[in-house]
């Protein structure tokens, strides 16, 4: 894209400049959608996503798990979602190794700065994760988020609504300071994340 210099009141504009312009909107302007309804109109360009993937007349929702019976046990695979924008580095590897000698639940694991998330992977436990616990003055540094389940039967469920996900920061509780320094807060501020 050539880079339009600016125009000085009065000056005259060519058709060079005017080409310029044209050819600047055109490259911006988008084309088509995958996986989303895209309509022009009057009043501007409106782009609409499906709440999940359609096959035929089932909807398929981010990360829907789907458990294969294999000579080792199971394999669980599931449908593409993201939190946060952030893809699983293992989205595409199914989870192995999967028995139905006890209920195994299915977690997004994720990392943190303790203001963004930074990766995720999904793995199995046989348990559940005890809950990440408040911090002080910022969120924790690792989100665990229960995605699904498997039975001892090898039915997999889901256990989130049918949409990508989104975790926030959220104030949880405050704790009055033992002493207090004046020009500070007299509190201290314990974070979580949520979604």
């Amino acid at each position: 894209m050539a880079l339009i210099g600016k125009v000085q009141r009065g000056q005259p504009i060519t058709a060079d400049m005017m080409n310029n312009i044209i050819d600047s909107i055109r490259e911006c302007q988008l084309q088509s959608v995958v996986g989303g309804i895209f309509k022009r109109g009057v009043g501007g360009t409106t782009i609409t996503f499906k709440a999940g993937q359609q096959q035929g007349q089932q909807t398929i929702c981010p990360f829907e798990p789907t458990a294969t019976a294999v000579s080792s046990g199971y394999q669980v695979s599931f449908a593409v979602g993201t939190i946060n924008g952030i893809l699983p580095t293992n989205m595409f590897s199914p989870l192995t190794g999967v028995t139905t000698s006890a209920i195994n639940y299915f977690y997004l694991k994720c990392a943190t700065d303790g203001k963004l998330l930074t990766t995720a992977v999904i793995e199995k436990d046989t348990s559940v994760r005890t809950p990440q616990a408040s911090n002080p003055d910022t969120a924790p540094t690792e989100l665990n988020v229960l995605i699904g389940y498997m039975t001892t039967a090898g039915v997999a469920t889901k256990t989130i609504p049918c949409s990508n996900i989104i975790a926030k920061i959220f104030p949880t509780i405050q704790e009055d300071n033992v002493t207090y320094v004046a020009g500070e807060r007299n509190f201290k501020q314990y974070y979580n994340w949520g979604f």
